[in-house]
């Protein structure tokens, strides 16, 4: 009974992925849904294993290897290095072996218990060497993108909404006082939204680190602390609950840090979405069944939020794990100027100090699973929701 235990605590993700598989096969047997659903998931686990190759592979490519790195910082300790004790660390790591080899034993152990290999700079497995890193980089992943959308929707929608419009009110039909208050109001949205379009364009052209470090020197010339990392010396080892409860000066100050990189990671995201919600809007908005409705009295704000903009979310929902993707792309820089300590720091750690092959192999796949996972529901839930996508990938 024991030995039975031990082998399913040994194999238990790998039981996981075949009984969601089951599942599915099962209520895809006579659902046109569900097997959709079905042949999306072994495509999704099916990129993920070719992920991790493509991963494995690259790491492979940097100079040198972790076991040079270790007898090169016990070699400035003192301690006389020869190439025979490289080689016996190389051993011990399994370094020895050919890479197909040490992917295969990568990717099962993988595959089997969740288990993302040994980082041999961290002299720990992966899984702990993370922590909670790679939740911190998620969650400032997530939240950069949730202010992205909160700003760059109804203002991309505003903006498609104002294009066309002209700066000055002609309307005949309108007294001289109506016409001037509605040029007032017309030219307010105009210059509203071309202060958007330099946002936009500010956004797309000016590095993301260079925002960082502007912010940072505008906090250095006011003479105020800077809000780099998440807690300042004061309340970073200080309990979230003392002696009188919950600590909300430490929440205040996490507030007062927590901002920047959010406001950071967020602003090239803004940016592009911005542009990309009004290139959608108005790409929508000069369709017939919009000049259909438009024909049938249908005008204002009913006619855009139940035409072009409804029509236009689903792309744009489709893109969420892309666009968490473009986000952590931009993090491990921004984490080095800041001064976190997430995943993103610990990757550029990996790859350019330690070499730490296992190490950068796990935080990358574990992104690339996120980007995966998210495609996938949205997939499945756009399959769901829209009939134009179910009509084209079930043909009903």
């Amino acid at each position: 009974m024991f030995v039975i235990i031990q082998f399913f605590s040994d194999t238990w993700l790998l039981w996981i992925l075949l009984s969601i598989g089951g599942l599915l096969w099962w209520r895809g047997r006579d659902n046109q849904y569900f097997h959709y659903v079905f042949n999306r998931y072994w495509l999704a686990l099916a990129t993920l294993l070719l992920v991790s190759g493509i991963v494995f592979s690259l790491m492979e490519v940097l100079p040198g290897d972790c076991a040079e790195k270790y007898i090169a910082y016990k070699n400035t300790q003192g301690e006389t290095i020869t190439q025979a004790d490289i080689q016996a660390e190389r051993v011990r790591m399994g370094l020895d072996k050919s890479l197909p080899e040490r992917w295969g034993r990568w990717v099962t152990n993988l595959t089997l218990r969740g288990d993302l290999g040994f980082s041999c700079a961290k002299r720990q497995s992966v899984n702990l060497a993370l922590g909670d890193r790679f939740w911190m980089s998620f969650m400032f992943c997530m939240a950069g993108l949730l202010f992205a959308y909160l700003i760059a929707v109804p203002f991309g929608i505003f903006s498609a909404f104002t294009i066309n419009k002209p700066w000055k009110d002609k309307n005949p039909q309108h007294s001289q006082v109506e016409q001037w208050i509605g040029t007032v109001m017309l030219s307010g949205q105009k210059v509203l939204d071309l202060l958007l379009r330099v946002i936009s364009y500010l956004g797309l052209a000016l590095p993301n680190f260079l925002l960082a470090l502007t912010i940072i020197l505008l906090y250095v010339f006011a003479g105020e602390p800077m809000p780099t990392g998440l807690f300042s010396d004061q309340w970073a080892s200080v309990p979230w609950f003392g002696p009188n409860g919950f600590e909300m000066e430490k929440l205040y100050d996490f507030l007062g840090h927590i901002w920047l990189p959010i406001f950071v990671i967020g602003w090239s995201a803004t940016a592009l979405q911005l542009q990309t919600v009004r290139a959608l809007v108005v790409d929508e908005s000069s369709k017939l069944y919009v000049d259909a409705a438009r024909a049938r009295g249908v005008d204002g704000v009913a006619l855009w939020a139940g035409y072009p903009v409804r029509h236009s979310i689903s792309p744009l929902f489709n893109s969420i794990g892309f666009d968490f993707q473009r986000v952590f792309n931009d993090l491990p820089i921004v984490a080095v100027v800041i001064g976190l300590t997430d995943s993103a720091a610990l990757l550029i750690e990996a790859l350019s100090m330690t070499n730490d092959q296992e190490l950068a192999a796990g935080i990358l796949f574990l992104v690339a699973l996120v980007v995966i996972s998210m495609n996938f529901i949205t997939d499945v839930v756009l399959a769901a929701i829209d009939p134009r996508v179910r009509k084209s990938v079930l043909g009903s």
